[in-house]
């Protein structure tokens, strides 16, 4: 095992496979309360979609094993979500469980336009727990909602491009609409980092 800062490598060696090589990556999953984010990570993870949830009280740990193949090396990302609690009370605990984050998914409910202004607050108490910029996503969850939607897709575009978002996606913990594409985009990330600070 070789461990990188916060980044742990596992090398094996597999006579099929050839090399493999195995990293963990804690993501952290933040916005709002009640905009989705346990139900994108459960969509993701166990591909189902509860319509009543319980407010995550503080953090939910959840991992997910994702392949990825790169110069004839299989890497095992096994990724560590953070899925954080959004109510105000946890404002003075979530720094806390921000430390050692190697990127974040930021959510909001298109549904509800004071989840989307919060974002920039999100991320700048991320920022300065962290004292450094880390990768993130930006996801609209909700979008079967379409008829409900308050929050135009050109205001989160416009959003990404000010604060130096990898990408925006709308996704859908209840369809499923692009929430592969979005998680699997910052573990790519994730790797692509890790395989650049090792070299």
């Amino acid at each position: 095992m070789i461990y990188l800062g916060k980044i742990f490598v596992v090398i094996k060696s597999n006579r099929k496979m050839g090399k493999m090589r195995q990293f963990n990556f804690k993501i952290v999953v933040i916005g709002d309360k009640g905009v989705g984010k346990t139900s994108l990570i459960n969509k993701y993870i166990l591909n189902k979609f509860e319509r009543d949830y319980i407010s995550t009280i503080g953090v939910n740990i959840l991992l997910k094993d994702m392949q990825l193949e790169k110069d004839q090396i299989t890497y095992i990302c096994q990724l560590m979500f953070w899925d954080v609690g959004g109510q105000e009370k946890f404002g003075n605990v979530r720094h806390m469980f921000y430390r050692g984050a190697n990127a974040a998914l930021l959510v909001y409910d298109l549904t509800r336009p004071a989840s989307f202004l919060m974002m920039p607050d999100f991320l700048q108490d991320l920022e300065d727990t962290l004292q450094k910029k880390i990768p993130f996503v930006i996801l609209g969850n909700k979008v079967d909602l379409g008829e409900m939607r308050h929050v135009e897709r050109e205001n989160a575009e416009k959003l990404m491009e000010t604060s130096q978002a990898l990408a925006f996606f709308e996704t859908s913990a209840k369809t499923g609409a692009n929430v592969e594409e979005s998680f699997k985009r910052i573990a790519e990330v994730c790797l692509r980092n890790a395989l650049s600070y090792k070299s």
